[in-house]
């Protein structure tokens, strides 16, 4: 059963000027631990954080609190599974409150075009 939807449109123009003025404060106000370890391998890190924004915005919609405690930036990684296919991943905290609002799991879709990073998430109980 659908527990609720979310979708995040960004500009990737938006999070360059914003890496260009914060630089690696920007990168460690919205990503993970996991996500830290990866950022400075990433080819594009502009690309790279705008991908993880708009997922993390879009999973704060589905479970229905934008982004604050315990559901926060820091709280949720985006990765990919075997195939590529992009997944999140949570920490302690944000699992024990996933659990407690019934939600076995999120999906993630994302998309990205030139200048522009889309990304959709569906909460399921």
């Amino acid at each position: 059963m659908i527990y609720g939807i979310g979708t995040d449109i960004v500009t990737i123009s938006r999070i360059a000027r914003l890496h260009k003025k914060y630089g690696k404060a920007l990168a460690e106000r919205l990503l993970s631990q996991m996500e830290m370890l990866e950022y400075p391998q990433a080819g594009k890190p502009v690309n790279f954080l705008a991908k993880r924004f708009a997922a993390k915005e879009a999973f704060a919609k589905a479970v229905g609190t934008g982004i604050h405690s315990p559901v926060t930036f820091r709280h949720i990684t985006v990765g990919h599974d075997a195939l590529g296919k992009p997944e999140f991943h949570y920490d302690p905290e944000l699992q024990k409150w996933l659990d407690k609002q019934g939600i076995r799991q999120v999906h993630l879709s994302m998309s990205d075009e030139e200048d522009t990073v889309v990304a959709f998430a569906v909460a399921e109980k």
